[in-house]
């Protein structure tokens, strides 16, 4: 493609051939949480607008939601005027912080009119229009909007790249979608190349230094687009899944990366296009062996990312440690998590210390909902764990499934609330059916089962965490987890267990100070190791804490000896 790069005599030859202002360019939807959404009209250069009002109109229902009166106000000496959002640097007219624009089927419109005439609400009108676009982000055409505004709708994404471009005024009046082109000429030459996302994969999980692929998409490439130079700051560039050169869209890869080091790609070509990109490296620890446990001692605030808890669904961040115990609140709170493990044959076990905290009134009747379960690689729940109404005079009690969202069966038993309860779950992948013990000392106490499904289970890879609404949105504190193989195990305090727990934190670090958590809390001999296995500290933890304010940022080894017990775990320096 031949690109034209044309004066800024252009605009001011084009602008002064206008009659009237015109919508220019509308940006409805950009990076993140919408804070960059902007309408640009284009008129004479410092041309006054008096008498002009711009109307945002809602698809649903096609009424007004937002006027602005442009009394006062002239076009730049470019002739363009801004209206967006209040983060924009020289925007003329504040349309609010994010989300101030709809993405669609919406429409915006000029009018040579007064705002007041226009308040919330008001059906789409024809009186006094001047122009309008009618715009959207993958939806249905507006029957209604299109008839009063006229045209076609306009997709913003029909490119699928909506957060780098917007819908543009051409010089015969027609609009297209195209790279934005803020407070400048909409046919001006843009790189019509864009990177729409990246991934980083581990190449291995091992207790040493790993490598990692990173892979970034692109699209708006292909033959005659351009010559574009592919670079990486380190790694090796891989074209194999997509070159810019040939292909319309494709993935780059970027191979052989040490743990630790973020990658920057670089495209270019001898124009207009300079895209740069970054990848996070991910920490490529194994997979933990069973037994696992947790005591969930990690400062208050979220429990991801410590200890190895990730996120899965809801919102990052709202499922909390407070007082070293993790708190699943049914309710507002949507985040689920869990943690990972390297799948075994057969049983799978886990045991939690389960307090419901006081709701005021027992669980109501049609109350349902699992906290705690066993998960696959995907999306597969396993012996799901529910708080239910009490059988009697109680406050609650316990439901167990294999794999349905509500119990399977119910322990006989009422329970109170402020009072913890040693719940094991056992998993039988073979069979696929789950067991519960409450209070249990031996595997032979009295026990309750749920459905026994199809066979085979699910093959299970994680211990998870839910948080949902129920009908009392109850709150529940969760702690001492153990995930075993044996009955036995499960049932342990995580003080008797043989194995010594040590969990680092912050991990990444940015700190300073690293915090080691131990069972028994004595001192710990700690050395830290660079990538190239040179030493470059070595202390005795005090009081659980160690300086690592003279460490640069990067991967280190750190190993740590208490007693008999020594185990190296990876730290990331940011």
């Amino acid at each position: 493609m031949k690109k034209l790069y044309i004066l800024l005599l252009t605009v001011l030859i084009g602008s002064v051939a206008l009659a009237q202002p015109v919508i220019n360019e509308v940006d409805a939807d950009t990076p993140g949480t919408d804070m960059a959404e902007f309408v640009e009209l284009l008129w004479s250069p410092s041309q006054a607008l008096d008498g002009y009002t711009i109307v945002f109109y809602n698809g649903n229902g096609d009424i007004s939601y937002a006027a602005f009166d442009l009394d006062g106000l002239s076009t730049d000496i470019n002739g363009f005027l801004i209206l967006g959002n209040d983060g924009l640097p020289d925007e003329e007219v504040a349309i609010g912080v994010s989300n101030s624009l709809q993405n669609g089927a919406d429409a915006v419109a000029l009018y040579l009119d007064d705002a007041t005439s226009f308040p919330n609400g008001t059906p789409i009108t024809a009186t006094n229009l001047i122009g309008g676009v009618v715009y959207d982000t993958n939806d249905a055409d507006d029957a209604g909007l299109l008839a009063i505004i006229g045209g076609v709708q306009y997709n913003e994404d029909e490119n699928t790249a909506k957060d780098t471009q917007s819908i543009q005024r051409k010089m015969d009046g027609t609009y297209e979608v195209k790279n934005i082109t803020y407070r400048a000429d909409n046919s001006a030459a843009t790189c019509d190349l864009s990177i729409t996302g990246n991934s980083a994969t581990c190449d291995n999980e091992t207790v040493g230094v790993d490598t990692y692929t990173a892979t970034f998409d692109f699209t708006g490439g292909g033959a005659g687009m351009g010559t574009y130079s592919v670079t990486s700051d380190v790694g090796s560039v891989d074209l194999s899944g997509g070159d810019p050169d040939v292909d319309v869209s494709g993935t780059i890869s970027v191979t052989g990366i040490n743990e630790g080091t973020d990658v920057t790609l670089t495209i270019m070509d001898a124009g207009v296009c300079n895209l740069m990109d970054t990848a996070s490296s991910p920490t490529c620890e194994p997979a933990a062996i069973l037994p696992l446990f947790d005591d969930f001692t990690y400062p208050d605030g979220s429990l991801v990312p410590n200890g190895g808890w990730a996120s899965h669904s809801g919102t990052l961040g709202d499922l909390l440690v407070s007082s070293g115990q993790a708190v699943v609140q049914h309710g507002a709170p949507s985040e689920d998590v869990n943690l990972a493990f390297a799948p075994v044959a057969g049983n799978v076990y886990f045991g939690i210390d389960v307090t419901v905290n006081d709701q005021g009134t027992p669980i109501p009747g049609t109350d349902n909902e699992y906290f705690a379960h066993f998960k696959d690689s995907g999306f597969n729940f396993a012996a799901r764990l529910d708080i239910v109404p009490p059988t009697g005079g109680g406050d609650f009690t316990f439901g167990i499934s294999s794999a349905n969202s509500t119990a399977d069966a119910v322990w006989a038993t009422d329970l109170s609330y402020g009072v913890s309860y040693r719940v094991i779950v056992r998993y039988n992948q073979d069979e696929n059916i789950a067991e519960l013990w409450i209070d249990a000392s031996s595997e032979s106490d009295t026990s309750i089962l749920g459905i026994d499904e199809a066979n085979p289970g699910d093959v299970i890879e994680s211990f998870a965490l839910r948080q949902s609404d129920s009908d009392l949105n109850e709150s529940i504190l969760v702690d001492n987890l153990v995930v075993s193989e044996t009955f036995n195990e499960a049932t342990l305090s995580i003080g008797s267990l043989e194995a010594n727990s040590f969990k680092l934190y912050p991990n990444p670090n940015r700190t300073g100070t690293l915090m080691i958590s131990t069972v028994d809390n004595t001192s710990v001999d700690v050395e830290v190791y660079d990538v190239l296995g040179k030493r470059v500290l070595s202390a005795t933890a005090v009081d659980s804490r160690l300086d690592v304010s003279n460490l640069k940022s990067g991967l280190y080894l750190v190993k740590l000896s208490q007693g008999n017990s020594t185990i190296t775990k990876k730290l990331i320096i940011e």
